[in-house]
């Protein structure tokens, strides 16, 4: 399983105090198409020096799944087991803060190596922050079983933004992200059915092509209001299109609200894409095309998430302690994928912090 890491904070404040912390968090995911996901995660970061934070974090992925995409290829069940570890740095400087990372990921068929560095400058008293980021990640695949399988996939990003002090109880922000990804983009296990024209029988399987190339766009504009004593609520939109033909909306809402030590979060996140250009439902041999994807990802689907997150200090054991909880449920709708319909299923955490 692959996951890309997205170092993106929206609605962070306009002047940024690090902190030492440590947490320390358990997620687990689970859907009706037999898939689970344990994932522990640890990070720490430390004010090392005036200006100065360091950060460090290890993430796993212990995956078990009997899917479509798994069933669909002739095998019963697949476990997998990714592990991620990052580093980082930060300087404040004034009203600059410079930063970067590295995260190196790896599981059995499938290495990254990825490079962040990242600017932030405050202007006019604080109320205005410009931020513009770089990643490089360079990816290896393999293919389990086969040693002569060896493909490459590099991925570019930048990334600007700004955000804007309105008022003393509304922020601001506006962001645009660019990436150009270029190799290897499909699945080494992915299969493709090519139908008879009346699509009574499979005539064969091939594996599964995507294009080399993929330029990505993405556009964000979100508020943050502070309302009544202490709850606020935020909001953003984004628009993302690339060059496979692929155009998504995103439209999502979140309420805190603070009862002394507990802070309650309620989501909603509402997404609908249209698919790649090649994208088919089915491909039969009346029509061949060069490429040829059973990825649902590259579909028309719209999904929604809906979840509460529950934040609880705890004074009383430990100045600086708090433990949290969250349940998200998501439903997802395939319009036009053969293999799948709809999907449910629910990402839950239990975690504790501290953070001094």
């Amino acid at each position: 399983m692959r996951r890309l890491l997205a170092l993106w904070v929206i609605f962070s404040a306009t002047s940024v105090r690090a902190d030492n912390s440590f947490v320390a968090k358990t997620q687990v995911y689970t859907d009706n198409d037999h898939t689970t996901v344990v994932s522990p995660l640890v990070a720490l970061s430390r004010d090392s020096w005036k200006g100065g934070t360091l950060s460090a974090s290890y993430v796993a992925d212990v995956v078990s799944s009997a899917s479509v995409d798994v069933i669909s290829n002739a095998t019963k069940h697949m476990d997998d087991f990714r592990s991620e570890i990052t580093g980082g740095i930060s300087q404040k400087w004034r009203a600059s803060t410079f930063s970067g990372s590295y995260i190196y990921s790896t599981e059995h068929d499938y290495s990254s190596h990825n490079i962040s560095l990242g600017f932030a400058q405050d202007l006019f008293q604080r109320n205005t922050t410009l931020a513009l980021g770089y990643s490089l990640s360079l990816n290896s695949v393999g293919r389990t079983g086969d040693q002569a399988f060896n493909r490459s996939l590099t991925v570019n990003s930048v990334d600007v933004s700004w955000t804007q002090t309105f008022t003393p109880t509304l922020i601001g922000q506006l962001s645009y992200t660019f990436g150009a990804s270029n190799g290897y983009q499909a699945s080494p296990y992915r299969f493709v059915r090519v139908e008879t024209p009346d699509l009574t029988a499979t005539e064969f399987k091939v594996p599964e092509t995507d294009p080399s190339d993929r330029y990505r766009s993405a556009f964000v504009v979100g508020l943050n209001k502070h309302i009544f004593k202490s709850s606020s609520i935020q909001g953003d939109y984004r628009f993302y299109f690339d060059t496979w033909g692929v155009a998504a909306h995103t439209v999502q809402l979140r309420y805190f609200v603070t009862f002394k030590d507990v802070t309650l979060r309620f989501r909603e996140r509402l997404y609908y894409q249209d698919g790649a250009s090649f994208f088919r439902t089915h491909y039969t041999t009346a029509a061949l095309h060069p490429y040829l994807t059973a990825d649902r990802e590259l579909s028309t689907f719209l999904s929604n998430v809906i979840g509460v997150k529950v934040s609880w200090r705890l004074p009383w054991v430990h100045r600086a302690l708090a433990v949290e909880a969250k349940v998200d449920l998501f439903y997802f709708d395939y319009l036009n994928f053969a293999l799948l319909s709809s999907r449910v299923g629910a990402n839950t955490e239990l975690g504790l912090s501290v953070i001094y």
